[in-house]
């Protein structure tokens, strides 16, 4: 009788403890980690679920002016926005409402724009955006080991946070997170700054234009690269060089490319800022972000220790409806001295037909492979060009 009644004891315990669970976390929401990473929204009453892109630094939620008019989202005025390359005229939708999971999200006021850029140089259509609107909501866990996102009422909630290590970070009026790091160049040379906390920014870290000229950096670098950087409806050139090590509070990083921005107007052009640090670092991390206490908790997940990618083709691919073409070429890349141009349209890939442009990619960033490429120039000449694919800086 006595073990019976521990037993259902033991029983009535447990169960309390998973109710207990089950009500502190909110919500569980998967993600696709695809450089970026995309979730499922709903928009309103639309029951059809959206292909959004969750981002650390999207302040406001945006969604694409092509799926707003689909879905009967119409502009209520219009106001300048501040992006990361300067400010432009957008399109504002007020009091929307946004389903992740089983969370709804209120009166969320909206930007709509044309979001085709973004979509052609990932490897998914992009419906929308969202960040901040979720994060001042929950205490947001993110899991890149499980692929998931889980939303909480308060810190207290989530018992394995005594794994995570607590690091600084600091708001401002952006409604973004700031971290600060020390990178060190192949001379020794060491610099501090504080960084913004942009999971949407698929990039290691960048040097806002103000650092980069006050401190002499691409001078200090060496080697750099010019690229080409496309923003949600511009686009601009910046530099690629290379650090030896990054230190973020007891995390440290080997050797990695960095971006050197060129703007003169926007985020990448403010002094408030050194840079921004982007996704591949971020994704080395499962992280708590409380921005209720402005405190960011990191554990390195099963990707930490991998090495950063490197430039090799010096090509970047865009996918157009059912065609893949070139959209920009690195003018130091071998692909460009043997004559593979911006507006080339790729047939095949190692004589195969070149239809998915996640794969191609994946193709493109081999080790001291040779890769062969048939192309289709726009004046409709066709080439087949081999190439070696070997570090850039």
């Amino acid at each position: 009788m006595k073990n019976q009644f521990q037993n259902n004891y033991l029983l009535l315990f447990c169960l309390i403890v998973f109710i207990s669970v089950t009500q502190a976390q909110v919500a569980t929401i998967p993600f696709e980690n695809d450089e970026l990473m995309y979730i499922k929204v709903k928009v309103n009453e639309h029951t059809a679920p959206l292909n959004f892109v969750f981002d650390t630094g999207a302040s406001t939620v945006v969604l694409d002016e092509k799926v707003a008019e689909k879905i009967g989202v119409k502009a209520d005025y219009q106001q300048p926005t501040q992006g990361a390359a300067g400010s432009e005229m957008y399109n504002i939708a007020l009091s929307q409402k946004f389903q992740i999971g089983n969370v709804i999200l209120e009166d969320a006021h909206t930007v709509l724009v044309d979001l085709e850029r973004l979509s052609k140089r990932g490897n998914q259509q992009v419906d929308g955006i969202i960040g901040y609107n979720i994060m001042k909501e929950y205490v947001t866990q993110i899991d890149y080991d499980e692929n998931v996102i889980k939303l909480y009422k308060s810190i207290k909630d989530i018992q394995e946070k005594e794994q995570y290590k607590t690091v600084e970070a600091s708001f401002d009026y952006s409604q973004i997170p700031q971290v600060n790091l020390e990178f060190t160049l192949e001379n020794n040379q060491k610099f501090k700054g504080n960084f913004l906390f942009d999971s949407g920014a698929n990039l290691t870290f960048l040097l806002n234009t103000p650092f980069v000229k006050a401190k002499n950096i691409e001078n200090l670098l060496g080697k750099t690269i010019e690229n080409k950087a496309e923003g949600l409806t511009t686009s601009s050139n910046f530099k690629i060089g290379k650090i030896v090590s990054l230190q973020w509070d007891d995390f440290t990083f080997g050797e990695m490319p960095i971006d050197l921005s060129n703007s003169k107007a926007g985020v990448m052009a403010s002094e408030a800022y050194t840079g921004i640090l982007g996704i591949k670092i971020i994704n080395k991390f499962n992280s708590i972000l409380d921005y209720k206490h402005k405190k960011i908790y990191l554990k390195p997940n099963k990707t930490y220790q991998k090495a950063f990618e490197f430039p090799r083709s010096g090509i970047s691919l865009t996918q157009e409806t059912d065609i893949i073409k070139i959209s920009n070429v690195i003018t130091a890349a071998e692909a460009y001295k043997k004559g593979i141009r911006e507006g080339d349209q790729l047939l095949e890939i190692n004589d195969i037909t070149a239809k998915d442009v996640r794969k191609c990619r994946e193709i493109l960033k081999q080790k001291n492979e040779k890769v062969k490429l048939k192309l289709k120039t726009e004046k409709g000449t066709i080439k087949t060009i081999t190439i070696l694919l070997k570090r850039l800086i």
